[in-house]
């Protein structure tokens, strides 16, 4: 069975155990690499350089943005093709996303490196810390490219079918990051810099590896995904874009956010402050890790059958990844109330007011994080289905609108708690907004999806097949009824 037919048959189940389990041990081996990169800076540099790293995220996060935004809208209007049967052009939008990702990695490279002081300066950097970011920045600006591409393929490497592989390599990839954090800087001593080198080459690591992948299969002209001469142009870009566009500003935002929070926190801690939020970051995307794994797992199942016309498998699907989601998020609230303490002692341990501040932080926002999952795994199903308004207006609330409400209004009353507070009031407002799109999306679908080939060989192969052996070909006029499902004009 072909990898494409195999998404349009197996039980949706399955088909969602199978691809979102590998996108959730890759996306947690990258979390906890990240969060070991952040216990290694703690505990090597203190909490001035982990500040440091904080405040520069704005910058990474619209590199991330973009990265997302090409990465998820192409690889979505992929899967939709490979599900309509037209393989051949999903490898020209395979190939026109590469190019599109080195493009902008470039421009990021070049304009971060041209920039550099005024883009720290600007981010509100002091002067404690803010020749930490600059170092940081410069040294990592050189493998944009390596991101965005890396971030790419991850995904399209699922959409061929080998989800697998594509956890290997992003484990691959975490594992040297680790190693190299280690020796970059308890061996060599190389500060901050060596932090941002070790995460830079395990990055490049994972895109070289994949790349390698499409290109061996280009060579070979193997069946499935595989560069090749980059089609669509302006067209399709402009559809990714605008497909993708959700997940741009949800990082964007985010790094408005982060932002904001690294402004309020200094004006009303100070460093200490940033250094308490860089921690609870950390917690958060750990939480987020599941999140973003079960949207991403779930793409090619929801693409390629939402592609094939198969409604009630998409609906089935979305069912099972957001229940599963928010009880994840329900026990890792819990955890993480319980053991606040403790995973701030794990990154600096000799800092008891960064301890203090970070405790106390982790203890308010562990319950947005069930609220979380329905705004963040609702986003996803969206642009999957190539829904790019419903999936825009939720980043646009709980990514930027609903927190910059709450942080002009909860710590002005509440103070520093009120910081805290606001990233719970954020995820709330966003899973009621993903709770009333998801019932008028449902409430829209019509009861049966036009019937195409696809359709008809994934749901009823038996017919297909024999059809075949008969030498028999449908009428365009021709209608039949199939388990009580009237198939009108089938080609």
């Amino acid at each position: 069975m072909s990898n494409k037919s195999g998404f349009l048959h197996e039980p949706v189940g399955r088909l969602l155990a199978k691809n979102c389990g590998p996108a959730m041990v890759s996306m947690l081996v990258m979390a906890l690499y990240q969060i070991v990169d952040g216990m290694m800076v703690g505990r090597r540099l203190g909490p001035d350089a982990l500040a440091a790293v904080n405040i520069l995220y704005p910058v990474i996060a619209v590199l991330v943005g973009l990265a997302v935004m090409i990465g998820v809208g192409g690889n979505a209007r992929i899967a939709f093709l490979l599900g309509s049967g037209k393989e051949r052009e999903a490898r020209g939008v395979l190939s026109l996303v590469v190019v599109l990702g080195f493009g902008l990695g470039l421009l990021g490279t070049i304009g971060s490196l041209l920039f550099a002081g005024p883009l720290t300066a600007a981010l509100g950097a002091g002067d404690g810390v803010q020749g930490l970011t600059r170092l940081y920045l410069v040294t990592i600006a050189p493998f944009f490219t390596a991101y965005i591409v890396s971030f790419i393929l991850d995904q399209a490497v699922r959409n061929d079918g080998q989800a697998g592989f594509a956890t290997l390599i992003m484990v691959g990839g975490a594992l040297l990051n680790i190693g190299l954090d280690y020796v970059f800087l308890f061996v060599f001593d190389m500060g901050i810099a060596g932090a941002a080198l070790a995460s830079a080459l395990g990055q490049s690591f994972s895109a070289t590896v994949f790349m390698a992948y499409f290109i061996a299969k280009a060579v070979k002209r193997s069946a499935g995904l595989r560069i090749s001469r980059p089609t669509g142009g302006f067209r399709v870009i402009s559809a990714i874009a605008v497909n993708g566009s959700s997940e741009l500003l949800g990082a964007i935002a985010l790094g408005i956010v982060t932002l904001m929070f690294n402004r309020a926190l200094m004006d009303l801690i100070g460093p200490v402050g940033v250094a308490g939020f860089a921690l609870v970051q950390y917690v958060l995307m750990l939480a987020a890790v599941f999140f973003n794994a079960l949207g991403a797992g779930s793409q090619p199942v929801l693409s390629q059958n939402h592609g094939a016309g198969l409604a009630h498998r998409v609906t089935e699907a979305a069912g099972i990844v957001l229940v599963a989601g928010v009880m994840i998020g329900g026990v890792l609230a819990v955890g993480a109330h319980l053991g606040a303490a403790r995973m701030a002692l794990m990154f600096v341990p000799d800092h008891p007011e960064a301890i203090a501040v970070a405790s106390d932080a982790i203890r308010i926002i562990t319950w947005s994080i069930p609220l979380a999952a329905v705004g963040m795994i609702g986003s996803a199903f969206f642009t999957s289905i190539e829904k790019a308004g419903m999936s825009l207006a939720i980043a646009a609330g709980r990514g930027l609108v609903f927190p910059v409400i709450a942080l002009a209004v909860l710590p002005a009353i509440l103070g520093a708690t009120g910081i805290w507070l606001a990233l719970v009031v954020t995820e709330a407002a966003g899973a009621a907004v993903t709770v009333v799109l998801l019932r008028r999306w449902k409430s829209a679908r019509p009861v049966a999806a036009p019937v195409t080939p696809a359709v008809l060989s994934a749901e009823h192969p038996e017919l297909v097949r024999a059809g075949d052996r008969a030498g028999a070909s449908l009428d365009a006029e021709f209608a039949v009824d199939v388990g009580g499902v009237p198939l009108h004009g089938v080609q």
